[in-house]
């Protein structure tokens, strides 16, 4: 039995090893050289699977940095938004200042509200990506006789926890200059 050698089989070198080994036992049993590949043709799917899950690989780095620019361009935006949003808004801040409230507070309402927005958006994404993989999922089930890899897709909770601390994350990001610069507001220069 060779099973104990199957086991290890997750490079290229230890598939080259195996096939050699194999060879080698089948030249003994049926007497031809081991060097011999028009005597024994061996098929060894393990190398493709190997490849494959490079390429797979290749895909989720690239899938990786593409979410990580999005995430950047959506951080931009909204921090372009909330400056926009702290401008148009300096005579209420400077009310609020006036009237007593702290910087602090100022702060957490422009962070709260980039917080809202990017939120939103990122359920709006995260509802669209799950349709997607729903839709996905029953045009795979119609065909069952295919793409057995990309059998029934699904979205796993813990991704989606991620995801949303991911987008909590990125809406504080996203309003902490602009709140520091409400927070620098002067009352009195804001009511002029």
């Amino acid at each position: 039995r060779i099973d104990f050698l199957i086991e290890g089989l997750n490079t290229y070198e230890a598939n080259e090893q195996f096939n050699s080994y194999l060879r080698k036992r089948f030249g003994q049993i049926h007497n031809f050289h081991p060097n011999d590949r028009s005597a024994l043709f061996i098929r060894n799917t393990a190398q493709a699977a190997i490849q494959t899950l490079q390429i797979l690989t290749l895909i989720d780095i690239f899938i990786v940095i593409v979410g990580i620019a999005s995430l950047i361009a959506g951080i931009v935006g909204v921090g372009n938004i909330m400056l926009i949003t702290v401008k148009e808004r300096t005579k209420e801040i400077g009310i609020r200042k006036a009237i007593g409230a702290k910087p602090w507070s100022i702060i957490g309402l422009i962070i709260m509200e980039s917080t809202f927005i990017t939120g939103i958006a990122g359920y709006v994404g995260l509802l669209i990506g799950i349709g997607v993989t729903e839709l996905a999922s029953r045009g795979f089930a119609e065909r069952p006789e295919g793409l057995a890899v990309f059998k029934d897709p699904s979205v796993d909770i813990g991704i989606v926890a991620g995801a949303t601390a991911l987008i909590i994350i990125c809406g504080v990001i996203a309003g902490f200059i602009p709140a520091l610069k409400a927070a620098r507001i002067h009352p009195v220069e804001a009511m002029k």
